[in-house]
């Protein structure tokens, strides 16, 4: 998508079926990004209550492991690490894909913009202008409808 609007700045002539053809693309990108989140929504929420469960009985090893005079300390802390890593690795991983797909539809509206838009007729302007307003509600992917998978969620 931002290609083909990269293009059409580039050859400073627009055609109305070019355009066109744009708008629907980027219909196909929304419906995607929608049928994308409605397939992961569920499985992202079942995935980041499972980590927060892991996430509390590693923490809870740990803390009884501190507490007991035994020799083993250490192995169960090494053996509780690894674990806790991997978790939060996978929450990375989606959160990542969540922003990656932020990114991306945040870059549509931009090229769009950037556009020679001042070169083209009121007609094509207009299709460019709904573009840019269509691609100011920003794609997403979210766990449960709760929270967006973003690198900003995975860090709070």
């Amino acid at each position: 998508m931002c290609q083909g609007l990269r293009e059409i700045s580039a050859k400073r002539k627009s055609h109305p079926s070019v355009t066109k053809s744009l708008i629907a693309r980027h219909q196909r990108i929304i419906s995607l990004s929608s049928n994308i989140d409605k397939f992961f929504s569920f499985v992202a929420m079942i995935q980041f209550l499972w980590n927060t469960l892991v996430i509390c009985t590693i923490g809870f090893m740990i803390v009884i492991s501190l507490g007991t005079n035994m020799d083993g300390k250490s192995g169960i802390l090494i053996q509780s690490i690894f674990p806790y890593i991997l978790v939060t690795l996978e929450a990375f991983l989606f959160c990542f894909a969540g922003e990656y797909l932020r990114h991306k539809s945040r870059s549509i509206g931009d090229a769009a913009y950037e556009t020679l838009w001042y070169d083209f007729s009121i007609k094509e302007c207009r299709i460019l202008l709904l573009i840019i307003v269509r691609s100011q509600k920003r794609l997403t992917i979210t766990a449960g409808n709760v929270m967006d998978l973003t690198l900003e969620g995975f860090t709070s």
